[in-house]
């Protein structure tokens, strides 16, 4: 749902199309405002609405060097450009965290709500510009993974990503984003963790029921 709102709101901006078709407002009236009501010919962008490049809204910070002989481990998820590959004791930055595959999976994008230590094959973002949810959807939607600028070890270059252009919209919207996609997106964490929970006991039990260790109770 975060994602759907984000592509409507800015990508396709479907407020600012639908007003110049004379539609019906589907959104509450004091959100549905901030949006303008004709798009800019030369640019394309709803009126009032800049081009900014990706550096304007976020750092790609590097990782840390973390070999596996140096973890010790934890509670901490330690992020390589495949995703998570292992836990350590002391995290490098603290959650919600955004992670970007920087060699290896090139422009590969994660999400991880708790403390994480992000190592040298990738970037972790630090927002400029909006929040960390806002500038996760923004990377979503960037051609990351078709930027590999290395044939030998697949890279990805922070210059040419910094270069990447996306709208800036008027004030209040960013803000109006979090306050409506935060919840849902605070939802999505806690079926995720059900979901964890859910898998846990199916591992314990299944080999139980199995074995006969344990029995289904007969009505």
């Amino acid at each position: 749902m975060a994602r759907a709102f984000f592509r409507d709101w800015f990508v396709d901006f479907g407020p600012t199309r639908a007003k110049m078709a004379g539609r019906d407002p589907y959104l509450a009236p004091d959100l549905w405002a901030l949006f303008p009501d004709t798009l800019d010919a030369e640019t394309g962008l709803p009126k009032g609405w800049q081009i900014r490049t990706l550096e304007d809204f976020l750092e790609l910070a590097y990782g840390k060097s973390l070999p596996a002989k140096r973890r010790t481990p934890g509670s901490v998820a330690v992020y390589g450009s495949g995703g998570q590959i292992g836990t350590h004791d002391a995290a490098l930055i603290e959650g919600p965290a955004v992670i970007v595959g920087r060699k290896g999976t090139v422009g590969s994008l994660y999400w991880e709500d708790g403390p994480a230590f992000p190592i040298d094959t990738v970037f972790y973002a630090v927002p400029r510009i909006g929040s960390m949810l806002f500038n996760y959807h923004l990377l979503a939607f960037q051609p990351l993974r078709d930027m590999n600028t290395d044939a030998a070890v697949p890279g990805l270059n922070r210059g040419n990503a910094y270069r990447l252009e996306f709208p800036l919209p008027v004030s209040g919207l960013v803000s109006a984003f979090d306050k409506i996609a935060g919840p849902f997106w605070k939802r999505r964490a806690v079926n995720l963790k059900e979901i964890e929970t859910l898998a846990a006991i199916r591992d314990l039990l299944l080999p139980k029921l199995m074995s006969g260790e344990i029995r289904l109770r007969e009505r």
